[in-house]
């Protein structure tokens, strides 16, 4: 054959495969039912919703969409399909009801670059590995008082370590944010690492320094490579994503100095505390193939457990002295409360709850007004799924918006006023199914019944020692939140008055 027949003879059959390919495409693309995706505003090629998305509140204005579009949104963002549910009947049927669809996390590059994708907890898949590590934890944890009335002792200790420590400020205003976070931390490091720091440490001011950065502008930043591959290479977002995964590194070699630190003194008759825990596991499965409890999880499930304990409730007590420095009325009628019920001298213990419910009330009425976890923590749908009649596919990015359903002005009328009186009926404490700041389903916040053990421990003895004011000529402090992946005050200072 010659070479000109050769060629024409490939020519002709190149035709006819792509004939039938276009063919075969145009048939799927006929009988293919289009999928019946949620409604959602217009997204502009190739960047998708970055108006709706890239905002310092995105909580707000996901809210303000859900007016228009209803309890079920879907937005783009780059190549990435996101859905945001609005509303507690949305986020209950995706991750209770269907918990087994919505209960993935995104494998996003930051995550990856910053080992979340295959260490830890808080962001590991949805899986085998996850469930084994979340029953261990849970397990482990339990045996240390977690969730349990034994801690009282512990969290008395730390409130009067934090009220020695503002009595030393004296008449001089300061910040308080991180004598709670160091409060609240060693609550979980006696459970976790068997000790606590001193309030002067400068590991755990480095370490909570790493945290702030890794959940706030630096974070928001970084995230861009996420949705936009090509962002990765602008000098800033290159710098950002550096700086995220050095704070991760950074706290990982603190991790793992105390590892090292339990190993040396290791003594499988005398088990101290959860990393002892977890080192005894690590034995019993000495040589066993393919084992899960390693060394470099262990460093990663100590870092989710100290943020985790660390981060949400001592941020929320941030939120309560903010809002005590701006109602001073709700704050005289806590100390009316608790002088005429457990006075100033009696630790306060969960027992009193029922003694105070207006406390309990203001402690609510925090968590609602301002979540902690205002937009939820992001889920990806392992399948392609349904919610509500519309077509979910798989890898979607779903967003369970906490802060729609805490300000429904359905379930809590005028939502933006802070008003306790709305947990109280007939005097008693009470709030209903839709106070949901800790999400719901199967990957719920773990340390739901310790935060709010915590809360009222720290809240009552704060109060019943000290009354709270602003400095003199400072202006109120803002409400709005810190931009971030949670929702934290913006800083300021106040006096702490000792109570006679």
């Amino acid at each position: 054959m010659s070479v000109s027949a050769l060629f024409t003879y490939l020519n002709a059959q190149t035709c006819v495969i792509l004939g039938f390919v276009f063919l075969l495409a145009y048939w799927y693309l006929r009988t293919r039912a289009a999928p019946k995706l949620p409604p959602g505003p217009w997204a502009l090629p190739g960047l998708g919703n970055v108006l709706q998305m890239a905002t310092k509140v995105p909580h707000l204005t996901w809210t303000e969409l859900g007016k228009t579009y209803g309890p079920v949104v879907y937005l783009r963002l780059g190549s990435q399909q996101i859905v945001v549910l609005n509303s507690y009947s949305a986020i209950h049927e995706a991750l209770v009801r269907k918990g087994e669809d919505f209960s993935g996390r995104p494998a996003w590059y930051t995550f990856q670059q910053m080992g979340f994708m295959d260490y830890g907890l808080i962001m590991l898949p949805y899986g085998p590995f996850w469930k084994q590590q979340r029953k261990f934890t849970i397990m482990g944890l339990r045996d240390f008082g977690f969730g349990k009335r034994s801690l009282e002792g512990k969290i008395a200790e730390e409130s009067q370590g934090l009220r020695e420590e503002i009595l030393k400020k004296g008449d001089t205003p300061f910040n308080i944010r991180l004598l709670l976070q160091n409060a609240v931390g060693n609550v979980i490091c006696s459970i976790v690492l068997g000790k606590r720091f001193e309030y002067e440490d400068k590991k755990f001011e480095k370490i909570m320094k790493a945290f702030d950065q890794n959940l706030g502008a630096e974070q928001q930043l970084s995230a861009l490579a996420n949705f936009f591959p090509w962002a990765r290479h602008i000098p800033v977002v290159k710098k950002a994503i550096a700086l995220v995964k050095e704070n991760v590194e950074n706290c990982m070699a603190t991790m793992r100095e105390d590892i090292a630190e339990h190993k040396a003194t290791f003594d499988p008759n005398d088990i101290r505390d959860f990393i002892d825990t977890f080192l005894l596991e690590m034995r019993n499965q000495e040589g066993e193939e393919g084992g899960e409890f390693t060394d470099r999880q262990l460093e990663y499930l100590i870092g989710d457990l100290f943020l985790a304990g660390t981060e949400t409730t001592s941020s929320t007590l941030t939120w309560a002295l903010l809002y005590m420095l701006r109602h001073q009325e709700v704050q005289d009628k806590v100390h009316r409360e608790i002088d005429s019920t457990i006075g100033q001298d009696v630790t306060p213990s969960i027992s009193h709850r029922s003694l105070l419910p207006y406390t309990e009330a203001v402690i609510t009425e925090v968590m609602r007004i301002n979540p902690i976890a205002a937009t939820g923590a992001m889920h990806n749908t392992s399948n392609d799924t349904t919610l509500f009649g519309y077509d979910i596919p798989k890898d979607t990015v779903v967003f369970p918006n906490l802060w729609a359903v805490l300000h429904d002005p359905e379930v809590y009328p005028e939502p933006d006023v802070f008003k306790p009186e709305r947990f109280l009926d007939d005097s008693k404490f009470k709030k209903g199914d839709t106070f949901i700041p800790f999400s719901l389903g199967r990957r719920a916040c773990l340390g739901e019944q310790l935060a709010r053990m915590e809360l009222f421990l720290f809240f009552t003895s704060l109060m019943q020692h000290f009354t709270f004011k602003l400095p003199e000529g400072a202006a109120l402090p803002s409400t709005r939140g810190k931009a971030g992946i949670t929702n934290n005050a913006e800083d300021f200072d106040l006096c702490a008055i000792p109570r006679e």
